[in-house]
């Protein structure tokens, strides 16, 4: 006599469940995005102005360079979804 081998038990997701971790990862991922470049670009702004003497122009410099790759980072991530 043969018994069938017993099918793993698979663990059923509801759609509610997976979409309500799609958006939590989704605006995990647009958080990095937009913090992560402006606070390391202000950062290094910050120790070149102290080791230039240039104070505040390193700093605001730099700070459009991080929003400008942040905005760049968040259209990346939009395109994705389309």
């Amino acid at each position: 006599m043969t018994t069938k081998p017993r099918q793993s038990e698979e663990r059923v997701v509801s759609p509610d469940r997976d979409s309500t971790y799609a958006l939590i990862m989704s605006m995990a991922d647009a958080t990095w995005r937009m913090f992560t470049p402006p606070a390391i670009f202000v950062t290094i702004g910050i120790f070149a102005d102290l080791s230039l003497r240039t104070k505040p122009w390193i700093t605001l410099v730099s700070l459009v360079v991080g929003l400008f790759f942040s905005v760049l980072l968040v259209k990346k991530q939009l395109r994705s979804f389309k």
